[in-house]
């Protein structure tokens, strides 16, 4: 390098470091023009494009300083942090792993490279980097602070706190160390850990608005509103132009009944930018999700007071009303929407919602056949169809299976990454990583089919790491978290990042025990995180998504056969599921009618949604022909009157007397046991039966008719049956149905005998036997293992579905 062109590079830095950007870049580019090889001149072009702003330009400049010196760390560096802020994260992750093989273990260089890991989005990097950091002499409780934050958002909280814990250890006087362990133990629930933290932070800083934001959110999770309120006040006293805190201290002085300081509070997120509607619809929005429905109702009807047009409120109305079981008030909210917006998908998907939870599938169909064609690529339409489609008796298999592959062509075919996992070890008979991904690992059904078996499963076959999508866990979720290996909380990471994490896991089959419920991460499903996919227990039919290899079955020759799923079937040997013991609730002895000197007792304790046209009408024919018996139906749809006649009406049009019908809401769960007392004889209801309600009528010791199907649903009943003895409540056609239940109803010797020592066969049955569950899957996964394996081999890639042949 010359003289003169070594004093214009040290006049250029010394004009950058003074922020003279006009100059900086006329003497960079002198210094450029007069050796096109000068890296350090197109490096200094684009530090000054990027200080004024210009980042595309500045991403140009480092690229081609990183050209001319590929060995500069900080060049990649650089090149990598622009890349990241265009959005280019692929190319931008690229030149930070070249940045990172180059650093060497320069503390300053590793804290700048965690930071742009963090700007692309990659946690999994950044704690990576920060593991390095950490790992350096005298690091320091800012360095574990970044690396909780980074575990943290990867929903690895055992990492973040022991992270976090080791900060406060260092320094006990850094306080945001206490501030992010704070907020780790409120995300966890903790609300005496959380408090700890407030209280050390503080004693260190006391009147920032973060120690206030902190105290208000530990008293809101504690339920003590007023306090939460002072806080806020605090909190936005000292930060007065936060808009989120003020938005806050709004919503708990509304549940304080603080009127006027609530419009006050209101009119100053308003004036940062926050409407008072937008405000209203968010708290009756966080109020339905914790079915807090009166305080749901309250703030909803007040923010579409104050703003009509505020569709959104209207919309999470709607479903509010739904569930109180307002028909009037349903149909006005959704004629408010339509009236404005007649296409309004959001409008007709909760009108359908409604439609279906009356049983009224057609209809719930039109709607939703609306807000297809009005946006394809909505899932709702396709998910909410695919659940009504299960319960209509006027839907196929093949109906099913055919909006279920438009489903996955319109929404998650572009998402498939193509990953072929090349280097993933095809040693057929090595240990496997299972992961188990779920939002329901809680006090819910589907967690009853999983802690029976997951502490059998042989540790030396299989490692077991669960992706948990929720941000509470209870006694159940620690009964299971123990059973598992590695236990992620994943709700809070995007579906880029937690396909990365499943990835960064090396998962050779991951199972989605949601499919689409409540809390699916189907997104990451249709990014092929692992090799192998499967779907089970929790939407009972094909997901359609041609990156889902198998679904799980109970042994039965028409499930076994590929056509009415797009995944390979996978028959279970025993049964779909084996449960935990269900309740401690007695058995009274005798038959009811008898017992109790009452009319013979029919009844179905699934939701009404599952009575199908087809349904009604053959529960109609069984009461016609038993005239004094009676029929027991859960009306979870409505309880006002309106509803109730509805109900009633549909089974009257065939000729039954109303005075045979009993409807029933929601009752607490020893109850809704206790209330299997009452019953004589179930009624599976079809196409969609009983999943878990056939095994709480089996435990209770009241067997059930059952039609089968031609798809999952349909076929339940008679799986649970057949493992108790009880094919023979198994109906062969629409009249055998009708045929079996009312020659019951007239032969109470033989009805005596189908009901004695129920319990004791399930029991005694793969029902209820976890560890022979364990046993199976373990199986299961083996031979999946050993057919990918070979797939692949033959193939020479990783990515292929296996052979729709059946198993």
């Amino acid at each position: 390098m010359s003289l003169k062109q070594k004093h214009l590079l040290g006049k250029a830095q010394r004009a950058l470091n003074a922020k003279d950007y006009p100059l900086a870049g006329a003497l960079f580019e002198e210094a450029a023009t007069l050796s096109p090889a000068a890296h350090q001149a197109w490096f200094g072009l684009g530090e000054v494009a990027q200080g004024i702003g210009q980042q595309d330009t500045a991403a140009t400049f480092f690229g081609h300083a990183a050209e001319l010196q590929p060995e500069n760390a900080r060049y990649r560096l650089k090149f990598g942090e622009a890349l990241a802020l265009l959005g280019q994260i692929p190319e931008a992750l690229q030149q930070l792993a070249a940045a990172r093989q180059r650093a060497g273990k320069n503390e300053g260089f590793l804290c700048g490279l965690s930071g742009a890991y963090v700007k692309a989005g990659n946690w999994q990097h950044a704690r990576q980097v920060l593991e390095d950091v950490v790992r350096l002499p005298r690091p320091l409780a800012a360095h574990y602070c970044l690396l909780g934050l980074a575990c943290q958002r990867l929903g690895e909280l055992d990492d973040a706190l022991k992270a976090f814990g080791k900060a406060t250890k260092l320094d006990p006087r850094y306080p945001d160390s206490w501030l992010s362990l704070g907020h780790l133990h409120i995300e966890k629930n903790e609300k005496d850990n959380a408090a700890a933290c407030l209280k050390k932070l503080q004693a260190l800083s006391p009147t920032v608005s973060s120690t206030f934001d902190l105290a208000g959110e530990i008293a809101w999770m504690r339920g003590d509103t007023r306090e939460a309120a002072n806080f806020f006040r605090q909190a936005a006293d000292s930060a007065p132009d936060d808009r989120a805190i003020q938005a806050k201290l709004a919503g708990t002085l509304i549940m304080c009944g603080e009127a006027l300081a609530a419009i006050d509070a209101m009119e100053r997120a308003h004036a940062l930018g926050i409407s008072e509607d937008w405000i209203l619809e968010k708290l009756g929005a966080m109020f339905a999700v914790k079915h807090w429905t009166p305080m749901a109702r309250e703030n909803l009807e007040m923010a579409v007071e104050r703003n009509p047009d505020n569709l959104s409120a209207w919309n999470t109305l709607l479903i509010v009303y739904a569930k109180d079981g307002e028909s009037e008030k349903v149909r006005k909210a959704a004629d408010s929407i339509l009236q404005k917006e007649p296409d309004n998908i959001y409008a007709l998907m909760n009108l359908a919602t409604w439609h279906n939870d009356q049983g009224r599938h057609d209809e719930a169909l039109e709607l939703l056949a609306r807000a297809r064609k009005k946006d394809p690529f909505a899932p709702g339409g396709y998910t909410k169809a695919l659940w009504t489609m299960v319960s209509a008796s006027s839907v196929s298999a093949a109906d099913i299976l055919q909006l279920a592959r438009d489903y996955d062509e319109h929404v998650f075919r572009p998402l498939f990454r193509g990953n072929n996992f090349a280097a993933r070890n095809r040693d057929a008979e090595r240990r496997l990583r299972v992961g188990w991904l779920s939002s329901d690992l809680r006090h819910h059904p589907v967690a009853a089919f999983i802690q029976p078996f997951l502490e059998h499963i042989d540790p030396e076959k299989l490692e077991t790491f669960i992706y948990y999508n929720f941000s509470e866990e209870d006694a159940i979720s620690a009964q299971i978290k123990a059973c598992a290996r590695q236990w992620r909380v994943v709700n809070g990471i995007g579906d880029d990042g937690l396909a990365d994490l499943i990835e960064g896991d090396e998962i050779d089959i991951l199972i989605d025990l949601n499919g689409y419920t409540d809390g699916s991460r189907s997104n990451v499903i249709a990014r092929k995180p692992a090799p192998i996919q499967a779907t089970w227990l929790g939407f009972p039919g094909t997901s359609g998504m041609s990156t889902m290899d198998y679904i799980f079955v109970p042994p039965d020759p028409v499930l076994e056969k590929p056509d009415w799923s797009q995944e390979t079937p996978w028959p279970l040997p025993d049964c779909y599921g084996a449960r935990a013991d269900i309740s401690s609730a007695a058995i009274l002895p005798g038959l009811p009618c008898e017992r109790d000197s009452a009319p013979f007792t029919f009844a179905c304790f699934n939701h009404f949604r599952k009575a199908s046209v087809k349904t009604i009408e053959l529960w109609s024919r069984i009461l016609v022909r038993c005239p004094h018996a009676r029929l027991i139906l859960v009306a979870l749809g409505g309880r006002d009157d309106e509803t109730l006649r509805y109900f009633s009406s549909q089974f009257e049009r065939h000729g039954v007397n109303p005075a045979q019908l009993e409807f029933r809401g929601y009752v607490a769960k020893q109850k809704y046991y206790e209330s299997h007392n009452e019953i004589d004889l179930g009624l599976d209801p079809f196409p969609y039966n009983g999943g878990t309600t056939g095994y709480d009528s089996i435990w209770m010791g009241v067997p059930f008719v059952t039609w089968p199907g031609e798809h999952l649903s349909a076929r339940m009943g008679k799986a649970i049956l057949e493992n108790v003895g009880l094919r023979e409540l198994v109906a062969q056609s629409a009249d055998d149905y009708v045929n079996i239940a009312v020659a019951l109803a007239n032969d109470h010797e033989r009805l005596k005998r189908l009901r004695e020592n129920l319990r004791e066969r399930m029991l005694a049955s793969p029902l209820l036997d976890g560890k022979r569950m364990a046993h199976s899957l373990e199986n299961a996964f083996r031979e999946m293992w050993r057919r990918w394996c070979a797939a692949t081999q033959a193939a020479g890639e990783g990515n292929v579905r296996p052979a729709s042949s059946g198993v």
